[in-house]
C-alpha cells in the first residue's frame, strides 16, 4: 500500500510541474481590483480557537433558589426525571421532605413530616420506601412504625427493600423486621456480639456483620443461611482494634470496613473471593460514614471530627487513587460529607462551615472533571434515592481462608 502511495504522489508532482510549465508560456492576466468576494460576504469576525474548561457553580448561586409550593405525596422514582434515570436528591425544609432531580428540572414534595419523623433519611434499594429517624418507614401506602427506636443509626435494609436488619441495643442479636409489618420480627442467632451490620445487596437472606463469634474470634463473619453457621471472613488480631463500619459494594464481591486501635483509624477493602485485604486509608483523625453504590466500585467515607472541619474522601477505583473532594472547586476549606453517589462519578456531598451535623449546601462534585455544580443551600438530612445495578451472589472460593489483620 505505502508503494501504491509513492507512485501515485510522483506522478501528481509530474503533471503539476507539466501544468506549472504550460502555464509560464501564457500571457499574464490583466490586473483587477474586483474583490474575490463580495463585500456583503466577507466575515465580520474571526473565529478564535479557545480551550473549554468545565466550570463550578459560584457558592450562592444554587440551581434551587426555593420550593415549590406544592401539595405533599409520596410518588415513585420514575417520575423524578423525564429521561428515567431513576435519580434523586431528597432532603428536609422544614416539615417537608422534598425530592429533586439532579439537574433540579423535576422537583417535588414527597411527604409532610412529623416530629418524630424528622431525622436521618434512608432510602430502599429499589426507591420505593424510605426510612425515617430510624423508627417509621413510608411508601406509596403511607406511613407506620418500622419497630425499631426513634433515632437509631444501625438499621439497614435488605436488598428487595422488604425487611430492615439491626443489632439489638446490647448487641447480643440481630433483629429483623418486614418493612410492611413491624410485628414480623425475627431474631437471627448470628454473633455471640454484633458491632455493624450490612446486608448483602443479592439479598437471600445473607448478612455481613463485624462483632466477635461464639468462640471468641473477633472480626467479619457471613450469615449465609439460618441453618448454616457464620462463615469467618476476617479476623482481627490486635485486641485493641473494633470495627466500626462496614459497607458492601453493590457488585456484591467486596467489603469495606474501618477500624478503630485507639490510635488510627483505617479504611480496609475486602475481596471476597479469596477474602484478601488492601488498606485504602489511615488517619489518626477519626474516618466514618462509609457511602457506596449504586454504581460498583464507587465508595467515600469522611475524616475529621464532628465538632471540626472534616473532609470527603473517594477512592477511584479505575486509578486505585484516593483523592479528596473539593480541591480547586469553592468546596475547598469548607466542611464536607458524603451524602450518596449519583453515579461511578457523581458523588453528592453536604457542605458546611463547620462540623457535619445541621442544615448544609448540597453540592454534586464531579469525579471525572473535578467540578462541583451546587443544587440546594440550607436544608437538612440530605439523601440520594438510586437504583443500583444488580449483584452477583456472596461466592467465596472454598479455598480461601480468611486472613488475619
Amino acid at each position: 500500500m505505502a508503494t501504491r502511495r509513492a507512485a501515485a504522489r510522483v506522478t501528481w508532482i509530474v503533471a503539476l510541474a507539466l501544468i506549472v510549465g504550460c502555464t509560464r508560456t501564457e500571457a499574464e492576466p490583466l490586473p483587477s481590483l474586483t474583490p474575490l468576494v463580495p463585500a456583503d460576504e466577507l466575515p465580520t469576525a474571526t473565529a478564535v480557537t479557545t480551550t473549554s474548561i468545565v466550570r463550578s457553580s459560584p457558592p450562592d448561586d444554587p440551581i434551587l433558589d426555593a420550593m415549590p409550593d406544592v401539595p405533599c405525596g409520596f410518588a415513585d422514582l420514575a417520575a423524578a426525571t423525564a429521561d428515567g434515570s431513576l435519580t434523586e436528591i431528597t432532603f428536609v425544609v422544614g416539615d417537608r421532605l422534598f425530592g429533586s432531580s439532579p439537574d433540579g428540572t423535576a422537583v417535588r414534595c414527597l411527604a409532610e413530616l412529623s416530629r418524630d419523623q424528622r431525622g436521618a433519611v434512608s432510602w430502599s434499594p429499589p426507591g420505593d420506601r424510605v426510612l425515617l429517624a430510624g423508627g417509621t418507614v413510608l411508601d406509596a401506602a403511607g406511613a407506620r412504625r418500622s419497630g425499631f427506636e426513634v433515632g437509631s443509626t444501625r438499621v439497614r435494609w435488605e436488598a428487595d427493600g422488604n425487611g430492615l436488619v439491626s443489632p439489638n441495643s446490647s448487641g447480643s442479636s440481630v433483629v429483623r423486621r418486614s418493612s410492611t409489618a413491624a410485628d414480623d420480627r425475627t431474631t437471627i442467632a448470628f454473633l455471640s456480639r454484633t458491632w455493624a451490620l450490612a446486608a448483602h445487596p443479592a439479598g437471600a437472606g445473607v448478612v455481613v456483620a463485624a462483632g466477635v463469634a461464639d468462640d471468641g474470634r473477633r472480626g467479619l463473619a457471613a450469615r449465609v443461611a439460618a441453618d448454616r453457621p457464620p462463615v469467618p471472613l476476617l479476623t482481627l488480631l490486635n485486641p485493641d482494634e473494633q470495627i466500626t463500619e462496614l459497607a458492601i459494594d453493590d457488585a456484591g464481591d467486596v467489603v469495606y470496613f474501618i477500624t478503630d486501635n485507639g490510635v488510627q483509624f483505617r479504611v480496609h477493602r475486602l475481596a471476597l473471593a479469596m477474602l484478601t485485604t488492601s488498606e485504602l486509608d489511615v488517619e489518626q483523625a477519626p474516618i466514618a460514614q462509609l457511602v457506596v453504590g449504586p454504581a460498583w466500585r464507587t465508595v467515600a467515607w469522611r475524616v475529621g471530627l464532628c465538632n471540626d472541619d472534616t473532609e470527603t474522601v473517594v477512592r477511584d477505583d479505575r486509578s486505585g487513587n484516593v483523592m479528596q473532594v473539593g480541591d480547586d472547586t469553592p468546596l475547598e476549606g469548607l466542611s464536607l460529607s458524603p451524602v450518596g453517589w449519583l453515579d461511578a462519578a457523581r458523588l453528592v456531598v453536604a457542605s458546611r462551615t463547620l462540623g457535619c451535623d445541621g442544615p448544609a449546601d448540597v453540592w454534586i462534585w464531579n469525579l471525572l472533571d473535578g467540578s462541583a455544580t451546587l443544587l440546594v443551600k440550607t436544608v437538612e438530612m440530605p439523601a440520594t434515592r438510586t437504583v443500583p445495578q444488580p449483584s452477583g451472589p456472596l461466592a467465596i472460593d472454598p479455598a480461601a481462608v480468611a486472613p488475619g489483620l
